[in-house]
């Protein structure tokens, strides 16, 4: 089972993600559409936390408590990838969901998927189309950085797993160099916009 992976060490803030989620969730399946377009769903969000970035989106977990916890059943696991998918039209907006992720990973606004432009939940699903044509997900397409990895989940917590020990007895890896400049320029504008307000 493939899952996502953030590196966020890699992570460069540029929001790639967030424009090709857009992209791929709008109806006009463009840029230039989804563009000023309150309604577009963007299920992948890049927060900063001092001058770190962090790419978050649904972690697609098992057990999942959004799937126990949504009373209208608009919540369901699909059965080839096991991603946790939505269905906006049994949706009733009651927040359920949300209130029990871990991940802050559920939003809710008005989307093209929702009926009588009323209000809905909205999230991640793993874009499961173009996973199920061979694809990857468009975040991860999208990333240039290589911050979001698409992978099987054993593998990665295994390999996860050994590279933490190594680091625990061996010490800690170098960065590549252009990433730690990189990483400190972020440091220091954001010492002087903190140093400004």
């Amino acid at each position: 089972m493939k899952r996502i992976f953030v590196d966020y060490k890699k992570c460069l803030a540029c929001k790639a993600c967030e424009t090709a989620c857009a992209v791929r969730h709008h109806p006009g399946g463009s840029l230039l559409a989804a563009l000023g377009d309150d309604r577009t769903e963007v299920n992948v969000r890049v927060l900063g936390i001092d001058e770190e970035a962090f790419p978050l989106s649904c972690r697609h977990c098992d057990p999942a408590e959004c799937l126990d916890a949504c009373p209208s059943g608009a919540l369901g696991r699909d059965p080839e990838n096991g991603a946790v998918i939505l269905d906006p039209a049994r949706c009733k907006a009651c927040a359920m969901c949300a209130m029990v992720c871990p991940f802050d990973a559920i939003s809710f606004k008005a989307t093209h998927r929702s009926d009588y432009g009323r209000d809905v939940a909205h999230k991640c699903d793993l874009c499961t189309p173009r996973v199920r044509e061979g694809g990857t997900p468009a975040c991860v397409e999208a990333c240039h950085s290589g911050a979001l990895v698409f992978a099987e989940y054993g593998a990665v917590r295994a390999e996860r797993a050994a590279k933490s020990l190594r680091h625990y007895l061996l010490g800690r890896e170098g960065l590549p160099p252009g990433l730690e400049l990189l990483r400190e320029m972020r440091r220091k504008e954001f010492a002087r916009r903190r140093g400004g307000e």
